[in-house]
This record gives C-alpha cells, structure tokens and sequence, in this order.
C-alpha cells in the first residue's frame, strides 16, 4: 500500500538506485503525486469505507453495526442501498409480493401511471437508460403502489407525497420486492399517519409548535400572531421526508443520517432547525410589510431547498443538537399515536393524547424521567449514547400550605398565585428563583438545571395558576419551559406504584422520614441512601428555604440572595475636602475592603426615619429630556421590607433619583409609554461609600453621609441607604463614580471661592467702620 503522508511523497519522485526503467504510475500514486496537500479527512473516509465494506461483506450485520462504523456520515452511493436496507430491516425479507395476483384495478390506474412515468423521468437522464429500462421501473412503480393500497386498504391521491418518496428508493435501481419492502417500512416507521381522524392527523404538527415553543418561543410566538399554522408549510417536510423540496442526492443525504438515527422523530428536529434559522429572514422580512401571510408560508415551505450537499451534515448535527436538549418522553407516548409501524394505542388513548396534545401549553414531561434527572450521580450520566442526561429545575407551584405538608426533595416553591395578588411580590419571586437556579447548577447539585419544569396539584382549578405562570414565562421568551405531566397527585401514585419508599424523594411535615431504631443498625446501602438525602435536602433547604408560615416564605427567600454574603466589595470615601486630596485620591475613592457586618442593620433602621413622599406621576421620557441628565439606567429598587420595583436610576451632574414605575392611569392608551413617581433626590457629593455582594454582584448599596459634618470636616456618619438590582452593575458604577469625582471637584472649588470672598469681606469690614464713625 502507498504511503498517504505528505513527508513520504518526495520520495516517489527519487529515481531508483538499480537504475531500472520506472513503471508507469497508478492513478492512485499520480493522485498523491500531484496534490502534496492531500487532506487527512479524505484518508479518514477512506478508512471508514474500507471498514464498512468488509462489515457488510461479513454476514450478519444490523443497524446498530452500521451506526457504530458509519457514525452518522453520509454513504458512498455503491453502499447505499445496501445499507439502507439494514437499516429498515428489510434486508433478509422475502418477497412480500409473490401472494398478489398483479391486477391493475385500481380506479386511479391513469394518474397512478401518470405520475410514475414523471417520477421515473425526472429521476433518470434518457441517455442513461434505454425505453425498456424506464418502462420496466415504470411497471415496477405501479404494482408497488397498487399493492401497498391494497394491503393497508388506502386511496392513491396525486398530491399524498408517495412519488417523492419513492424517487430516491428508484435512483438506487432496486428489485421490485426490495423497492416494495423499502416504501412500505419507510412509511409505516417513518411517515406521520394520515389515516386516522382530522383530529389525530393533526397531531403531528401541534407536537412542532410546542417543540418550537420549548426552544424558540419568540419565533413560536411570532407565527402565532401572524396566524400561521405549522400544519400550513410543513405539511410535505413530514410526508416525503424533505424529498419534495430537496433534490434526490441532498434527500438520499439527509435518508442517509436519517435511517442510521433509527429515529422516526428525528424529522421534527430537522423541521425545528429550518424554522430557527429561517426566524431572522421572514421575521425582518413581515416585520417591514414586505410580505403578506401567503407569501410568508410559501418562503417557509420553500425553506428546505437552499440547503446544500455541504450543508446536510451541519443540518443534522444541529438537529441532534435539539434532540439531545429536549425532554424525549413524548416519543414513547406518542409513538403509537404517530407511526402504524408502532404498537398500536386503543382508539380511546389516541382521541385522548390527540386532545391532550392539542390544548397543551407547553411540553409535558413524564414523571419517570423527571425523577431520573434529579438521581444524584458521580458522573454526568446519559439515557443513551445521543448525548448527556438532562437536568431539571422543578418549581412546585402548589399553595404553600400543600408545599409545605410534602414535597418533591429537589422541588424548589413558587406561590403562583402571587402573580395576581401580588404582582410585585411574584417579580421578586421570579427573581429569586432564577438566581436559585444558577445557584444549584454552579453548584453541580442534581437539583439544578437549564430546564425549567413545573408541577403543579394535579387538578385544574388549582393548576390554572400555575399555567398563568408558564404563560408569562413564554411571553418573555424563556426557553426549556415544561410541566410535569399529571402533577404531584401523579408523582405519588408512580413511587407507590413502583414500589419506592416515599421518604427517599419526598419531604415535608407530613411525609415519612427514614429512621433508625434504638439497637437497629442500618444496612450500609440504607445508610449511604440516608446520607444522600441529607445532602440533597440541606442543599434545596439552603437553595430554596422550607418555611413553614406561608406570608414568610416569599420574604425569607428573597432576602436569602439581597442579605445573605460571605464577602463584599466596598470602598470608602477618603477625601476630607482639604486641599485637593479630593482630586489626588480620584483613583482611590473605591476600593476592596471589610465592612463592618451590623453598618447595613444600622443604616436600614435610621434610614427608615427618611419620609419618601412621591411627586406626581410623570412620562419618563420628560425625565430623560432635562438638560442636565447623564444616565438614565433601569434597574429594581429594593425597599425597605426587602420587595423590588422595577424603577429607573437616574444621575444627573450634581445628584441621583429613583424613578419607580407606576401603572398608566385610565385614559392613557400609549403602551410604550412608562410613567414614573419620583423619589427625593440624592446629592452626588454625599456618597460616602458604595457596596456590591461577590454572591451577587448585581446588588449595589449607596451609602450617604450627612452634609453639613462633611462641610465641617467631620467624620461623615452613614445617614441613608439606597438599594439596587442593576444589570449591569460594573459599568453603571464607574460611570457614577466618574461624575461623584466631578462633583467632589466642583464641590470644593465652590467651598474655596466663598471661603475666599468671605475672607475679603472680612478684611473689608474695619475699614469701613471706621470711616462711618
């Protein structure tokens, strides 16, 4: 064998020593010859078809063997067919035609010939093929599609999409029964079925647009307003599998990664990957009136066919992508419901799921794979060999009373009622769960995740809450939102169904806790079972609290994340305005040090005293308009009792505002709008000291001091404090500190000028006394 290395070429162009005439070159050594940058992925698929030549050429063989050598690649043309087969499982099966009597009698025999007369014709070049060739695949065509009819007792209709996926199963110029074999196992495993109620057939489609929702819920949302309908441009991805809208080498490609995936859901992650790319395009695109709702699903339908040979493998490594980050529970209920080549569902279980499906908010997990994403393990496991397991954040979204009397371990609380309620409350909520969240998943706890799922009773008065609540999240736009499927009454009939000991996944006052008798020794199993739900439930008691009073839950929880620190940046104000030790310590004025621990609890109580009378309300963008505003940053006040408001910081050159929102008023029809009541300025030039927490930088404290012990040199005491969420915190700092500086500046300058005229006017003083008398 010649050697493929670039550093062994030279030496093929060496004459040989025994001066012996050189033979002619073969074409594989004129290819290394001439290209010294012969690449290593060539050598590498080179490799590979050697290996799944000599797989095939060995006997027994299986899909599983093919996917293992393949690994998910697209095939050599020669292969293909053979593989193909495997893969539908078709390769040792006999003749599935011998029983037909070969009668043409179908009452569509003339569009039926019609159309595969033009699959066949566009499939194949005339000059390739002689006229007995084309009529014999012609024939071929026609009894397999007659058959098929017969035996799954269907109609042929021009328009169902069976030529196109027959075209690809043609270019591989297969044997009649391989060719009826072949179709019959692609649409039975992997077609949607249509042969069942308009009910049923449409579901398909609403499983898209939640699998959309799940990853992508501005485009979903997007299609939704616009009145698009999934089932309105992907109606021909689902039946022909790409074929009609791809050419027949791109659709053999995308087949070829298909069939090794062995996944017949596989096709709703290729869908979802065309809609997230195609969002930017069509969403510009509406956005400026430049298309109507028509045109908008003709350039979605359409999407498929830019693809590229070079883009097919980029195409399903994204849609593995999707597939590895997306709750897979609905496959196994689904499956019958979808597929006639799945166990078949009882009629009564299919109506149900179809209802079911189409009314869903959101994706619904399985309580099975929801516990088996919060099992504590050693290592990151996975379900199978398509990618990691994935990790749920579960929020229990029952009443606090029912959290409280049991719960999931790894649960983490949301009154969801708080959201018409207490709409401030339920912010501040929201917020605290999200930085629980990525709490736990810093952490590595099997508690946290990117995935956020929701249980909720069980019941739908209780639950509507809670779908309230998933609502809003979608409304904004947050992904990997899902609920867990028949809620905690569900959780607790699968552990009793399945024989688990309740105490191993649920807490709470009236749950059953593991206990070890007086004299009774623990098997060291149930012992390291003890010690493991020690540390998960310390963990979520610290992540999110086990309050036991429902009005303190919420309140407890938020100030864990507002008080709770370990260390905290702070810096001090160093000048004393003598001189200019204001302007020379401008670099200093913030710095990393300790703070006293009780100087918060000092400030909160004295700056309680402070009244916060609000002026009127007004258009924020009046504030924004004064001459002398320098920012303007959105941010979350936090008051005294620990609630956030949304508000806006405004600084102006000499002093600072809180802003905080306020509802419009009846009349005011402008939504863009946002009005605002403003609190008592605070002067620049009194900050003595600004803090952040390290646990949660994004938490910013102004500390104020007293005027007029500035003014007279005295030690500044902390009078006032002002709390902060802001996004971003580092930045709206400097840009405070920079104009805190300048006001020190202007500051001083003032204090030296009218120590200045006092002085003259002192001096001034005797002179003129004396000439009066």
């Amino acid at each position: 064998m010649y050697g493929l290395c670039s550093d062994s070429l030279p030496n093929m162009a060496e004459p040989d020593h025994n001066n012996e005439p050189q033979s002619p070159p073969s074409e594989f050594e004129e290819v290394n010859a001439s290209d010294s940058n012969y690449s290593e992925a060539e050598i590498i698929d080179s490799d590979w078809h050697f290996e799944l030549e000599n797989v095939l050429n060995e006997g027994f063989v299986d899909q599983g063997i093919i996917k293992s050598v393949c690994k998910c690649r697209n095939l050599p043309e020669k292969f293909r067919s053979r593989v193909w087969k495997i893969c539908l499982n078709v390769a040792n099966r006999g003749n599935s035609m011998s029983s037909w009597d070969g009668k043409l009698d179908l009452l569509t025999d003339d569009d039926l010939r019609a159309d595969c007369t033009a699959a066949v014709e566009s499939t194949f070049d005339e000059e390739m093929h002689n006229i007995v060739a084309k009529g014999q695949m012609i024939d071929d065509l026609v009894a397999v599609v007659t058959y098929y009819c017969k035996c799954r007792a269907v109609k042929y209709h021009t328009n169902n999409g069976w030529m196109d996926i027959l075209r690809p199963l043609v270019k591989l110029q297969l044997e009649r029964s391989d060719l009826y074999n072949c179709f019959y196992a692609l649409q039975s495993r992997y077609i949607p079925r249509t042969d069942l109620s308009p009910q049923v057939s449409s579901m398909p489609f609403h499983l898209l647009r939640l699998l959309l929702l799940y990853h992508d819920p501005e485009m979903c949302n997007f299609l939704d307003t616009c009145k698009i309908s999934m089932e309105s441009f992907t109606n021909k991805w689902f039946s022909t599998l790409f074929s009609t809208q791809c050419s027949i080498e791109i659709a053999s490609a995308i087949w070829d990664i298909y069939l090794q995936q062995a996944d017949p859901f596989f096709v709703f992650y290729l869908s979802l990957v065309i809609l997230v790319n195609a969002k930017e395009q069509v969403m510009t695109t509406v956005g400026a009136n430049k298309l109507n709702q028509e045109e908008t699903i003709t350039t979605l339908e359409n999407s498929p066919s830019v693809l590229s040979i070079e883009d097919v493998d980029d195409f399903c490594q994204l849609a593995t992508y999707y597939c590895n980050r997306t709750p897979s529970s609905f496959k196994r209920d689904l499956g019958g419901c979808f597929y006639s080549g799945a166990m078949v569902a009882t009629s009564s279980k299919v109506d149900f799921m179809a209802s079911d499906l189409a009314q869903s908010f959101c994706l619904k997990v399985s309580i099975p794979e929801l516990l088996l994403s919060s099992q504590p393990s050693s290592e990151d496991a996975s379900d199978d060999d398509n990618g990691p397991r994935i990790r749920f954040f579960v929020v229990d979204c029952r009443p606090a009373e029912k959290y409280n009397k049991g719960h999931l371990l790894t649960a983490f609380h949301l009154d969801a009622t708080l959201m018409l309620r207490e709409p401030t409350e339920f912010d501040a909520a929201l917020t605290s769960l999200f930085a629980a969240q990525e709490q736990a998943i810093q952490a590595g706890s099997t508690a946290g995740g990117e995935h956020l799922c929701f249980i909720g009773s069980g019941t739908d008065d209780e639950d509507q809450y809670m779908y309230m609540v998933v609502a809003n999240l979608l409304q904004k736009h947050q992904t990997y939102v899902s609920v867990a499927r028949g809620g905690y009454a569900s959780l607790l009939d699968y552990l009793t169904e399945v024989g688990i000991d309740l105490s191993e996944w649920i807490v709470g006052a009236e749950c059953p806790v593991v206990s070890q008798k007086k004299g009774n020794q623990l098997q060291p199993d149930q012992q390291h079972a003890v010690t493991k739900r020690a540390i998960m439930g310390a963990l979520m008691k610290k992540v999110a609290g086990n309050v036991v009073e429902r009005t303190m839950h919420l309140k407890e929880k938020v100030s864990h994340f507002i008080e709770t620190t370990d260390e905290e940046w702070s810096g001090e104000r160093k000048g004393k305005y003598k001189g200019n030790n204001a302007q020379k310590g401008a670099d200093g004025v913030f710095s990393i040090g300790d703070e006293n621990e009780h100087d918060d609890e000092d400030v909160a109580r004295e700056d309680q005293e402070v009244t916060y009378n609000t002026s009127e309300i007004d258009d924020l963008d009046v504030w924004k308009s004064k001459p002398d505003v320098k920012y303007c940053f959105e941010c979350q006040s936090v008051s005294e009792d620990r609630r956030l408001v949304s508000a806006h910081l405004l600084v102006t050159t000499t002093e600072m505002r809180c802003l905080v929102e306020v509802k419009p008023r009846k009349g005011r029809r402008l939504t863009k709008q946002i009005f605002v009541k403003a609190r008592p300025p605070r002067l620049l030039c009194t900050v003595i000291k600004i803090t952040s927490r390290k646990s949660f930088p994004e938490l910013i404290t102004f500390k104020f001091g007293d005027l007029e012990q500035m003014e007279s040199d005295e030690e500044a005491r902390v009078v006032a404090a002002d709390r902060y969420i802001l996004p971003d915190a580092g930045g709206t700092t400097r840009s405070i500190k920079q104009l805190i500086v300048e006001a020190d500046v202007k500051r001083q300058e003032d204090r030296e000028k009218k120590t200045s005229s006092n002085d003259s006017k002192d001096e001034d003083q005797p002179s003129t006394s004396k000439e009066n008398t």
